[in-house]
C-alpha cells in the first residue's frame, strides 16, 4: 500500500527539485498509450500533473484506467523531455482509490453539457475547471466582504433563519410549522440586523434567505445568500460610500489572488468605479416614467451609459421601498425616500437606505403598506428606548457572482440552486 499520509498537492510536487520521491492523489484526466510508454495527466484542485510510465505491466494497468478515477500515484519528480521543460511524475507503482463509471453523465472536457443536467450531476461538474474557478472566486468574495469590515470594526452577527412574520412584507415566504405556530423562512436578516446595530452600532452578516416568489429567471433564486451590514450615526448617502469601497477592495483581492482563475474564465477586472444618479436622473436616462420601477433592460442600459462602474440611484419614490426605510424628510408630503439600489455588471447587486428609527413613523409605514404592526410589536418597541439613526445594504452574494463573472444565468454562481422547480441535490 502507498502511504496516503505521505501524499502531496500536485502543486507542492511540481516544486521540488528533479529525482526527489513524490507522493501524489487526484482525479485521472486524460490517458494516452502509444506503444511501450503510456502518459496519464493527473489532477486535484491545485493543478495538473503529466504522470509518464514505461513499465510494461504498468501500462497495461493503466490502460484500464477510465477518466476521473481516483488514483494515487508514487515516482520520481523529473524534469520533462517535452520542450515546454514541464516537470512530470516517472511511475513506480500506483492504486486505484475508486474507479469511475464510463461514460460519464456530463461533458467535462469540451463543456457542452446544458446547465440543467450539470446541476443535476453537480459534485462531478465541480471538477471543471471553469466551474471551480467560479467558486474558488466566490469564495474570495465572501473572505473579502468579511476581512473589510472586519478591518473597519463591524461585529459580525448571526440572524435567527425561522421568523414569525414578514422581514419586508408581501406575501412571498415559505411557511413552516414550528411546533404548535406557523413560522417562516427569514426574507432577508432586515429587522434584526437594526436590532443589534441600535446597540452595537456597527455589524455585518452573511446569511441564507428565503424568497417564495414565483418566478423562473436567470437572475432569481428562491434561496439565496446576502452580505448585509448595518451601521448607526450614518445617513443613506454615508454608507453607500461604505458599498463603494467594500465591492472596490473585494474586486481588488479577487485580481490580486485569483489570476488562475480569471485566466481559466477569460476576464480581466477593473476596480470599478462610481456614478451616483437620483432616481429622476436615473428614469430620464432610460426614458421611463416616474413611479415605475427599473425594469431589467434599464439597467442593463444604465450599466452600458457608465461601464465598469458601480452605479447608484438613490431619492426614490417612498411608495417603491420597503416599510423600513426612511422618507427624505418628516413632512407629510414628502413622496421621496433615503433609500437607495445599486447596479454593476448590467443588474442590481444591492438595496439599501437609511431606516426609520422613529417607532410612530414605523406603525403609520405599516400601516400605509397593508401591514399589521402588532406583527412587528418586538420591532417597532426596540426603538422606543433610545434609538440612533442608522442605515443599510445587502449585496446577494450570487447576484454578485453572477455580475462580476459576466456569467448568463445566476445556477452558475449557486452551487446547489433552489428555484421552483428544483430541490435537489
Amino acid at each position: 500500500m502507498i502511504n496516503l499520509s505521505k501524499r502531496e498537492y500536485i502543486e507542492k510536487a511540481l516544486k521540488q527539485k528533479d529525482n526527489s520521491k513524490a507522493i501524489v492523489a487526484g482525479w485521472v484526466d486524460k490517458i494516452k498509450v502509444l506503444g511501450k510508454i503510456a502518459f496519464l495527466t493527473l489532477k486535484d484542485y491545485s493543478g495538473l500533473l503529466q504522470v509518464i510510465s514505461t513499465d510494461k505491466e504498468g501500462i497495461k494497468e493503466l490502460s484500464k484506467l477510465t477518466p476521473e478515477s481516483v488514483i494515487i500515484c508514487s515516482g520520481i519528480i523529473k524534469k520533462s523531455e517535452q520542450k515546454s521543460g514541464d516537470k512530470e511524475l516517472q511511475l513506480e507503482k500506483f492504486e486505484i482509490i475508486s474507479k469511475a463509471e464510463t461514460p460519464l453523465p456530463i461533458d467535462l472536457v469540451q463543456n457542452t453539457t446544458i446547465l440543467d443536467k450539470r446541476i443535476d450531476f453537480r459534485s462531478l461538474d465541480l471538477r471543471n475547471n471553469k466551474t471551480q474557478a467560479i467558486f474558488k472566486i466566490q469564495s474570495e468574495i465572501a473572505n473579502s466582504f468579511r476581512e473589510f469590515f472586519r478591518k473597519n470594526d463591524f461585529i459580525e452577527i448571526q440572524c435567527p433563519c425561522i421568523i414569525s412574520s414578514a422581514s419586508e412584507g408581501g406575501t412571498e415566504l415559505f411557511s413552516v410549522k414550528y411546533f404548535e405556530k406557523q413560522a417562516y423562512l427569514a426574507q432577508s436578516p432586515q429587522l434584526y440586523k437594526q436590532l443589534c446595530t441600535i446597540s452595537l452600532e456597527k455589524v455585518f452578516t452573511i446569511t441564507p434567505v428565503w424568497r417564495a416568489e414565483k418566478h423562473n429567471t436567470n437572475r432569481h433564486l428562491n434561496e439565496s445568500r446576502q452580505m448585509d451590514i448595518e451601521i448607526a450615526f450614518n445617513e443613506d448617502m454615508h454608507v453607500m460610500k461604505y458599498l463603494e469601497e467594500s465591492v472596490q477592495f473585494i474586486v481588488s483581492q479577487i485580481i490580486k489572488n485569483c489570476q488562475k482563475e480569471l485566466e481559466i474564465l477569460n476576464l480581466k477586472l477593473k476596480i470599478p468605479k462610481s456614478k451616483y444618479l437620483s432616481y429622476d436622473e436615473a428614469i430620464k436616462l432610460v426614458k421611463l416614467k416616474y413611479g415605475e420601477d427599473l425594469t431589467p433592460e434599464a439597467e442593463k442600459e444604465l450599466c452600458e451609459i457608465y461601464p465598469d462602474a458601480i452605479i447608484f440611484v438613490h431619492s426614490w419614490p417612498i411608495n417603491l421601498k420597503p416599510f423600513y426605510i426612511l422618507p427624505k424628510s418628516l413632512s407629510k408630503n414628502e413622496k421621496l425616500s433615503k433609500g437607495f439600489d445599486a447596479l454593476y455588471g448590467s443588474i442590481e447587486i444591492s438595496s439599501g437606505g437609511q431606516r426609520v428609527h422613529l417607532p410612530e413613523l414605523l406603525i403609520k409605514q405599516l400601516k400605509d403598506k397593508g401591514l399589521n404592526p402588532k406583527n412587528f410589536e418586538f420591532y417597532i418597541n426596540s426603538f422606543r428606548f433610545g434609538s440612533p439613526i442608522h442605515s443599510g445594504w445587502s449585496i446577494g452574494l450570487e447576484r454578485f457572482t453572477m455580475a462580476l463573472l459576466r456569467l448568463d444565468n445566476i445556477r452558475e454562481a449557486c452551487l446547489f440552486p433552489r428555484d421552483r422547480e428544483r430541490l435537489t441535490p
